[in-house]
């Protein structure tokens, strides 16, 4: 059941962003979530979103690899990919998301992105 409301919230992640919606990226996010290492904070989260969706980043594909935790906290060990509307991909990589439930609603407390090295 964790892994299932987990992986609702990841397409609704995605959803947002395809949509080019960055007040509902941010309203995913605590109001002091981080995204390590330099954005601190649901308004310059969401900034940071207007700022991608501006540059035609809205395309994103995110994988759980692996998940720890209880029903008010949540580590999520993942894959993903970033990618312009036209689909050319920006990035991939794997990333580290803390999940903390409020108000009955999993909400992004830490994020953080390790790009896939490039060969």
């Amino acid at each position: 059941t964790l892994e299932k409301e987990i992986q609702l919230r990841l397409r609704e992640y995605e959803t947002h962003l395809q949509n080019g919606d960055s007040i509902a990226l941010g309203e995913m996010y605590m109001m002091d979530a981080e995204i390590i290492p330099s954005t601190v904070g649901r308004n310059n989260i969401t900034k940071v979103f207007g700022s991608m969706i501006r540059d035609s980043i809205t395309g994103s594909s995110f994988k759980t690899t692996k998940l720890w935790g209880n029903d008010q906290l949540v580590v999520e060990d993942g894959t993903g990919i970033w990618s312009y509307t036209n689909g050319k991909v920006v990035g991939r990589g794997r990333y580290l998301l803390v999940w903390k439930k409020d108000d009955g609603k999993w909400k992004i407390l830490r994020d953080t992105w390790f790009p896939e090295k490039k060969k």
